[in-house]
C-alpha cells in the first residue's frame, strides 16, 4: 500500500511546483506592466479652494481665470488664513488652466474646490462653456456652489476676509450652511445648474456674491435663461423665491397694515400648486397655497388682544399679492425656474406635442395665490 502511494504523493508535489513557477512567471509577467504610482505627495500639491472666470473684452484672449490656491499654516485662527491668488488671460477655460501651471511650482489640484465663481459680465454672454469644461473635468466635484461674481470673479477672490480661518472657510460656511442659515442665500450646484440647462420647462438660478467691507455679501439671485442672466432679484423677492421654490420656513415675512409694521417669524412653511388646463389648451390657471405658521417678531403692543383673525386675513392678502406678482414679474422674462413647465410635462402623456402646448400656455399663464397664515403667538411678550 505504500509502495502505490508514494508515485501518487510524487505527482502531487510535482504539480503544486509548476502551479507555483506559473504564478510567479505570472506575478513578474503583470510587473512589466504595471505603471508606477502617478500620485504627487501633499507637500508637492496647490489645493484650489475657489476658482473664476472672467470675460476680458479682447477676442484674442476671451477668458480670465482666477485661482486661489491654499498655503499650508500651522495656525488656525481668525485672519490667520494664507493664500496665493493667481489670474491668467487665454483663449479658453482649459488652455488657461494649463497655463496657470506655469506661475506655481506645484500641482494644482482642484479636487478641494467647492466654489466656482463666474464674473457678472461673463454670466450676460454664455455660461454653457464654462459649465461644458467644468462637466469635463474629472476632479471637479459635481456638487460644488456656482455663484456670480459682481462686478468680477477676480475682485471678489482677491479680498482676505478678517474672519477666515483656513483658506475658503468663509465661502464654505455661507454656501455650505454649516454658518450662516439665511433665506437670502439660495444654493446653486453645478449638476443642478447643468441639469437645469438641459431640462425643458425648468430653467436656472444662481446667487450674486459681491465684497463689502473684506467681507462677502449674498443678497440676491439672478434668474437665468439656458444661456444668461435675464433678470436680478431683489433682497426681498429673492427671500420670496427661496421660501416659494424650496419650503425655507427659517425665515420671515414683512407687512404694513394701517400704517403699522408686521414681521412674522416663520415656524413652518408648505407651498403646493396645480395646474389647471382649459380643454383646448390654449390657456390654463396656477392655483398655489401658501401654508404659514409663525409668530409676531414685530408687532405692535397688544395686537394680539385685538381681532386676530381680521389681521391675519390682511396678512395673508399682503403676502398673496407679492407671491403673485413675483410669479408674474418671473413670467414676464420668458424663464422657468420653479419648473412650472417640467411639472406640466410630467403630468400630460404626448411628448413633444405637451412641450409645444406649455410654450404656448405659459406666457398667458394665470397666477391665483392663496395664503393659509396661522399665528401661534408673540413671541415671548405676555
Amino acid at each position: 500500500m505504500a509502495a502505490y502511494c508514494q508515485p501518487r504523493q510524487v505527482y502531487e508535489e510535482g504539480t503544486n511546483v509548476r502551479k507555483k513557477i506559473a504564478m510567479t512567471a505570472l506575478l513578474l509577467l503583470l510587473i512589466t506592466v504595471t505603471s508606477g504610482c502617478g500620485f504627487k505627495d501633499i507637500d508637492k500639491r496647490f489645493f484650489i479652494v475657489s476658482t473664476g472666470i472672467d470675460m476680458t473684452g479682447n477676442s484674442k484672449l476671451p477668458y480670465r481665470i482666477t485661482v486661489r490656491l491654499a498655503v499650508p499654516s500651522p495656525k488656525i485662527e481668525p485672519g490667520a488664513a494664507k493664500v496665493q491668488t493667481e489670474s491668467i488671460e487665454a483663449k479658453t477655460i482649459a488652455e488657461g488652466v494649463r497655463l496657470l501651471k506655469s506661475q506655481v511650482d506645484k500641482e494644482l489640484d482642484f479636487g478641494h474646490c467647492k466654489i466656482f465663481l463666474f464674473g457678472e459680465g461673463f454670466s450676460h454672454e454664455n455660461i454653457q462653456d464654462a459649465l461644458d469644461w467644468l462637466a469635463r473635468r474629472r476632479d471637479v466635484q459635481m456638487i460644488a456652489d456656482v455663484a456670480i461674481a459682481r462686478p468680477t470673479a477676480e475682485a471678489v477672490l482677491s479680498i482676505n476676509p478678517d474672519s477666515e480661518r483656513y483658506p475658503g472657510n468663509n465661502m464654505l460656511l455661507t454656501f455650505g450652511r454649516d454658518g450662516t442659515e439665511s433665506s437670502y442665500i439660495v444654493n446653486a450646484y453645478i449638476f443642478d445648474l447643468f441639469r437645469r440647462i438641459g431640462e425643458k420647462g425648468l430653467d436656472p438660478y444662481v446667487p450674486i456674491i459681491y465684497t463689502q467691507n473684506n467681507t462677502y455679501v449674498i443678497k440676491h439671485i439672478a434668474i437665468m435663461d439656458k444661456h444668461r442672466i435675464k433678470m436680478i432679484l431683489n433682497p426681498e423677492e429673492t427671500q420670496l423665491f427661496n421660501q416659494l421654490s424650496r419650503n425655507f420656513s427659517k425665515s420671515s415675512f414683512a407687512c404694513v397694515v394701517k400704517g403699522q409694521n408686521y414681521v412674522i417669524a416663520v415656524s413652518s412653511l408648505r407651498t403646493t400648486y396645480r395646474i389647471i388646463t382649459a380643454p383646448d389648451k390654449t390657456s390654463a390657471t396656477l392655483k398655489m397655497k401658501i401654508h404659514i405658521k409663525g409668530i409676531f417678531e414685530t408687532a405692535p403692543k397688544l395686537s394680539i388682544e385685538k381681532d386676530l383673525s381680521a389681521l391675519e386675513t390682511e396678512l395673508e392678502s399682503q403676502i398673496s399679492a407679492s407671491a403673485a406678482a413675483l410669479l408674474t414679474k418671473i413670467q414676464k422674462t420668458e424663464t422657468d425656474p420653479f419648473g412650472f413647465g417640467l411639472r406640466y410635462r410630467a403630468t400630460h402623456y404626448n411628448k413633444d406635442a405637451d412641450w409645444q402646448d406649455w410654450q404656448r400656455i405659459y406666457p398667458n399663464l394665470k397666477f391665483e395665490v392663496k395664503t393659509n397664515l396661522t399665528i401661534e403667538g408673540s413671541g415671548l411678550i405676555k
